[in-house]
């Protein structure tokens, strides 16, 4: 049953945005596509992880497929569950509404002699291109940029220790060429977050998002998703 169109806004609050809505038209399925951050680690409960709070807002059933430890590209040495190998199981049979991609934080840290940022381009564009070819609209793709971490601990964690301010930029910008070549949605969530707290927003770990970090990775991705 159809419901009225959404009205959308954004209210600043502080250094995070709250989203609010009246109603949406009613949507099957949207798949979250990442890393541990996708997972929700960082956040008090799955309902305040990103995901969850994406698919609440836009009344979305939401079918995550996040798992802690991943990495995008499928560079050698190939780590296992990488999202470039198992993007056409985890995506495309749900044939979802929408789909977010958060991938990179980890891929700019590995400590593996050919990941780069260059391999991270290639391979997360044969994933957006690869949905694309698989019958999903390009506006209804919404790529994130890496998030932020604090740049303090970029060399800690082995093997995910190779990190640094310049990488995590250039896989922001990375992430942003592949979105403008296949005309889908981009979310500066690196800067979004450098700008609206940084450190605060991130756990005790120093790498995953907090509550308030988790729901202002929401609303980035959302404004990105809904309103451009």
């Amino acid at each position: 049953m159809r419901r009225r169109k959404a009205l959308w806004g954004i209210l600043g609050l502080g250094s995070t945005f709250i989203l609010s809505n009246c109603t949406d038209d009613a949507i099957a399925l949207a798949v979250f596509f990442g890393d541990s951050i996708t997972v929700g680690q960082g956040a008090s409960s799955t309902a305040k992880r990103w995901s969850s709070l994406v698919a609440k807002f836009i009344s979305l059933k939401e079918i995550n497929r996040g798992i802690s430890g991943t990495v995008l590209q499928n560079s050698y040495p190939v780590l296992s569950n990488n999202g470039t190998d198992r993007y056409q199981d985890d995506i495309v049979p749900f044939k979802p509404a929408k789909v977010f991609i958060l991938y990179g934080l980890n891929d700019l840290r590995y400590n593996g002699a050919n990941f780069s940022v260059s391999a991270y381009q290639i391979d997360l564009d044969k994933v957006v291109s690869g949905l694309i070819l698989a019958g999903f609209a390009s506006t209804h793709i919404t790529v994130g940029s890496p998030p932020y971490m604090i740049p303090s601990c970029y060399d800690e964690d082995f093997p995910f220790n190779a990190g640094s301010i310049t990488k995590h930029q250039q896989y922001r910008d990375a992430s942003k060429a592949v979105a403008v070549a296949n005309n889908c949605k981009w979310a500066d969530v690196y800067q979004a977050m450098l700008n609206n707290g940084g450190d605060s927003l991130i756990s005790p770990d120093k790498v995953h998002p907090n509550d308030t970090g988790h729901q202002l990775i929401a609303n980035t991705l959302l404004a990105a998703a809904v309103l451009t």
